[in-house]
């Protein structure tokens, strides 16, 4: 193996510059040596910010798989071109890491596990809210029996008005959902992390689109606002009774902006924001509300990079291997499933 991972990216837009490129950059034994966008203003903002040549700057991902010896590719496209990017990348020898939500069904992720398991390279689904010095604190009072059997969670990211006015988030074409795929999928997975990850039975649930398809104050066109929510709001049974409700909007007459999970179990709870412990000891209903200090400095991506970069090197599983993202992916199909169909769905 060489010295440094040699690291391709496709897609430099915003998720790209702001958290990919920047975890990458921190990673000593990993260097971005070509990029990949259709958008050449994108890209060349991509170069500037990585330093790659501009002979190393492609417009298409095969010919850059082709061409590059890369170890390791970053997706960050909108989520129509997330499977055929990775199979593409997994099938060129590469180890890859996927932004949220890992596709837009649940059948394009098998055919991904599939493409993994042909090349056996490690696929990683990024779910930057685990890695999160709160989020690993979190997990280690669960796995530790903290909460006990956890049976009921709720998982929320409620924005009143905030519609991406960027990218590609509101064309179908494109994301194929709206915010249950955008927001919902972080607070899902999250919830699910803390769970265990337990088998879904079914899913009732139903979406709204209502005000983000009419002039108002946010800064999107809502002529081309062609997802199919703007509020999402679900019940999904789990395996062994325990359930989750998830709501995830981007417009929402609410008095304020809510991100946040809590999870309930037999020997206590947790709450994510503000941080919250809950057990009862000693006779008393005990909440505590304690600092958390991460352990590596990083979180969020770059925490989840360098855990991946470590299990690239060293031998492991990926951190967030995608047949946990396949397990949130059919509860987020299943929620529009739901909603359409008006009734309870399995999934």
């Amino acid at each position: 193996m060489r010295d440094k991972l040699r690291v391709g990216v496709v897609g430099t837009g915003g998720i790209a510059c702001g958290n990919h490129i920047p975890a990458w950059q921190q990673m000593p034994n990993a260097e971005i040596t070509a990029i990949c966008d259709i958008k050449p203003e994108a890209a060349a903002k991509g170069a500037k910010l990585t330093g790659v040549d501009d002979e190393r700057v492609y417009d298409d991902y095969e010919e850059m798989f082709d061409t590059e010896e890369l170890d390791v590719v970053s997706v960050c496209t909108p989520n129509c071109v997330h499977m055929p990017a990775t199979v593409a990348a997994l099938e060129a020898g590469c180890h890859v890491i996927v932004e949220k939500p890992v596709a837009t069904s649940a059948d394009e992720v098998r055919q991904m596990i599939a493409a993994r398991d042909r090349s056996q390279k490690l696929l990683c689904v990024v779910q930057n809210m685990r890695y999160s010095n709160e989020g690993l604190a979190a997990k280690r009072f669960v796995d530790e029996g903290g909460i006990g059997k956890a049976y009921w969670a709720k998982a929320e990211y409620l924005r009143a008005r905030g519609v991406p006015a960027w990218g590609a988030f509101i064309d179908a074409e494109q994301s194929a959902g709206g915010p249950c795929y955008d927001i919902g999928v972080h607070v899902l997975d999250l919830a699910l992390h803390l769970m265990g990850f337990p088998e879904p039975i079914s899913v009732s649930a139903n979406t709204w689109l209502e005000i983000a398809n009419r002039p108002s104050v946010m800064k999107h066109d809502p002529k081309k606002y062609t997802v199919p929510e703007e509020l999402a709001v679900g019940f999904i049974r789990l395996e062994g009774g325990a359930c989750v409700s998830l709501a995830a909007s981007w417009a929402l007459n609410a008095p304020g902006n809510q991100n946040n999970v809590s999870v309930y179990g037999t020997e206590g709870g947790i709450r994510m924001r503000p941080f919250t412990l809950i057990r009862e000891e000693r006779g008393m209903m005990q909440s505590c509300t304690p600092e958390v200090i991460g352990e590596s400095g990083l979180g969020g991506h770059a925490e989840e990079i360098r855990r991946f970069v470590d299990a690239i090197t060293r031998g492991g599983q990926a951190p967030v291997p995608p047949e946990q993202a396949l397990i949130t992916q059919r509860i987020l199909d299943g929620i529009y499933a739901s909603a359409e169909a008006g009734a309870e769905v399995k999934v």
